[in-house]
């Protein structure tokens, strides 16, 4: 356990220094001050005792960044990919104020978009999703999240839980991309990088875990990449 604990977290590190240095290569501090503050609250370890639980959000934010040409702000998004979770998880700490404050209303916006539940509000999920497809920042952050959710819940969550959060791809994602798209065409290569892939996680998914007979096709054609 301790040498599987030592190479994750010297895995975690590696990553987390090259994220550090691209960020400060191209000058984008505001990405930098926001991988720093998630770092800094984000402490301890996950469930299996081994991955840091920073390591999400790191995770998010590498996915973003394969996607850097073909996004409208950029530095904006990694730093939403590092805030992500934290207005639900310390409420405390940070705050829309805060956020606005030190990196900028269009992340602050994107992290609140990005927030199912804050200060006692809960958003129905045509709420929640509709705003993130306004949201060019929220809308591909929110889309990475998903693929590192789906790549992460192997054997941590019951095949019935795990086919319900696929399914969520069909009803709520797909629409999403859709319309994103359609508002933000400049950032289209992006959304169809991601679609691709939540359509062979959505499919590989269910080939794992079985799919109800009642069932009909996994995914509409109409939704084929």
């Amino acid at each position: 356990m301790k040498s599987l604990l030592a190479e994750m977290q010297g895995h975690h590190n590696k990553q987390t220094t090259y994220m550090r240095g691209m960020l400060d290569g191209r000058a984008w501090y505001k990405a930098l001050a926001a991988l720093e503050l998630a770092r800094s609250l984000e402490v301890g370890f996950r469930k299996d005792g081994s991955t840091p639980r920073f390591h999400h959000q790191l995770q998010v934010a590498r996915l973003v960044a394969t996607l850097l040409p073909h996004l409208m702000y950029p530095e904006e998004t990694l730093a939403a990919a590092f805030l992500h979770d934290l207005r639900e998880d310390h409420p405390r700490e940070v705050d829309a104020g805060a956020l606005a404050a030190q990196f900028g209303p269009l992340v602050a916006e994107a992290v609140w978009n990005l927030s199912k539940k804050s200060g006692g509000l809960h958003k129905d999920y045509p709420t929640y999703f509709e705003e993130l497809a306004r949201d060019p920042v929220a809308s591909v952050v929110k889309l990475c999240d998903r693929v590192h959710n789906l790549h992460t819940m192997q054997g941590v969550w019951s095949p019935e839980k795990q086919r319900e959060y696929a399914d969520e791809i069909r009803t709520w994602f797909f629409p999403m991309i859709k319309a994103a798209r359609r508002r933000f065409p400049r950032q289209y290569a992006a959304y169809e990088n991601l679609k691709i892939t939540l359509v062979i996680q959505y499919e590989m998914i269910y080939n794992l875990v079985g799919r109800c007979p009642c069932e009909g096709p996994s995914i509409p054609q109409e939704a084929k990449p």
